[in-house]
């Protein structure tokens, strides 16, 4: 990942979040709305290739505020878009690239985390 990247990233993640969207992690059943995101480091230096830890607080259907942690994220791909461009998007699912010290026997870096973004519609 480069800067530019880790840039893109955290604008999408932080206007979802101005908007008020819903979260939803499936490998850990993680659903909630988002109130909160934090990064690691929070200045991007251009020599950056990876995000060392992305923090989302979102509440619960019952209220609580529970901090979803992402450490090690060395890039994301677009999985689906329902916009033209990611500014637009109400609907987004990421997978998020992780780095790990495992070793493994296939070629494969790190492990793949999915992670879905929609707007809460207003019915």
């Amino acid at each position: 990942m480069n800067y530019k990247e880790i840039e893109e990233l955290k604008s999408t993640l932080t206007n979802m979040m101005k908007k008020g969207c819903t979260l939803m992690v499936p490998a850990y059943r993680a659903t909630g709305k988002i109130v909160g995101i934090g990064f690691k480091p929070y200045w991007t230096n251009p020599a950056d290739s990876k995000i060392e830890k992305l923090e989302i607080n979102f509440m619960d259907s019952i209220g609580r505020v529970i901090p979803f942690d992402i450490y090690n994220i060395i890039g994301y791909e677009i999985v689906s878009l329902d916009g033209k461009r990611i500014e637009d998007a109400k609907n987004i699912c990421l997978d998020i690239h992780l780095y790990t010290n495992v070793k493994r026997r296939s070629t494969e870096k790190g492990d793949t985390l999915r992670i879905e973004i929609s707007e809460i519609s207003e019915e």
